[in-house]
């Protein structure tokens, strides 16, 4: 039987959260890789494990790995491993401290709380699995800055004549708008100056003409128009005298009646089962979410049902009166890729 601690392991290497029901959850975050400088040593990065006792709430994420791996049905592996929390319980309780193999130490404090040390010889993260700490040696950096072969004499700085910079500055918009007025504006032909003509960015924009061709057939919706025209079944036109002595002729559509549309999408029948085994291949705790799943299965050909037990929404397979039914459909989910365990009714 594969051990609760193995279980936990390979779980961290996938995840970044697994909750033990009833102890406490493990918390993992990446760090990058540190350079020593003092000690000449790089280590690669890692994941910082935290152990948080307040994550009691049950995820389903680690009884569903024990299930999977040793062959148990969810109650049976919800009891073990309620035994197996119960024991580190007691032990730490009684003053004695708890390893984990390759995880870290439990130990209790005087004040009551609870203190986890991860252990420094194992790395979580699976980018850096089987990478050890690097060893350099340091070398000095030695200066190379050579000194300039010819002196250089700095210059006097030269005042700056301000009556000149002003001038300048009042000569420079001068200029500038006896060119810009005359050519890019209309000031000299209408005689009148606008604020917009001194503004740069604003530009005279020239009329444009669009010419307009005049079609006499046109197309109406009868229903947007006010014409009264009497719609047929087939397309026809009809003679409209748009002003005294000046007749249109007006295309008058068919008209169709739209099918009826009736929605035979079959409804989703959740938390009605009556077999005893089923055969659970998900875990939800958005009802939508197990919803969207279960109607995936059931265009893949499955019986799929939903089981409301404890705060998660199990998505079934199918359900099974006795094993040798079960195992087919266990099969045919394995034949279509999916993974899962056996839930007892």
């Amino acid at each position: 039987m594969q051990g609760f601690e193995d279980v936990i392991i390979q779980l961290l290497l996938r995840h970044n959260c697994v909750v033990v029901p009833g102890f406490g959850g493990f918390v993992a975050k990446q760090v990058a890789a540190e350079l020593d400088l003092q000690n000449g040593l790089i280590s690669p990065p890692k994941k910082a494990l935290l152990f948080n006792r307040f994550l009691l709430a049950d995820d389903g994420l680690l009884l569903a790995e024990i299930s999977r791996q040793n062959g148990l049905y969810y109650e049976e592996a919800k009891n073990q491993l309620q035994a197996y929390t119960d024991q580190l319980q007691r032990q730490l309780l009684g003053g004695e401290s708890v390893q984990f193999p390759k995880l870290g130490i439990f130990s209790r404090q005087p004040d009551g709380q609870l203190h986890f040390e991860q252990d420094r010889f194992f790395n979580l993260l699976l980018s850096s699995y089987g990478l050890g700490k690097l060893s350099f040696v340091p070398q000095p950096i030695e200066d190379n800055a050579q000194k300039p072969i010819v002196s250089l004499q700095e210059k006097p700085v030269r005042q700056i004549s301000w009556a000149r910079v002003a001038a300048a500055a009042c000569l420079l918009p001068l200029g500038f708008y006896s060119f810009w007025i005359p050519t890019q504006t209309t000031a000299l032909q209408s005689g009148l100056i606008s604020i917009k003509d001194f503004n740069p960015f604003v530009t005279a924009q020239k009329p444009s003409y669009k010419k307009l061709a005049f079609e006499k057939d046109t197309n109406i919706d009868i229903k947007a128009s006010h014409l009264d025209f009497q719609p047929q079944s087939k397309p026809h036109i009809e003679a409209y005298e748009w002003q005294p002595g000046f007749t249109l002729n007006v295309r008058v559509p068919a008209v169709t009646k739209k099918p009826e549309t009736t929605n035979n999408t079959p409804p989703i029948n959740a938390f009605v089962t009556n077999a005893p085994f089923h055969f659970i291949v998900g875990c939800f705790s958005n009802l939508q979410n197990a919803q969207n799943f279960q109607r995936k299965l059931q265009r893949d050909g499955f019986n799929a049902l939903l089981l409301q037990n404890g705060p998660l929404t199990k998505v079934s397979a199918g359900g099974a009166n006795d094993l040798s039914e079960l195992q087919l459909i266990q099969q045919e989910a394995a034949d279509r890729g999916l993974q899962g365990w056996v839930f007892k009714n």
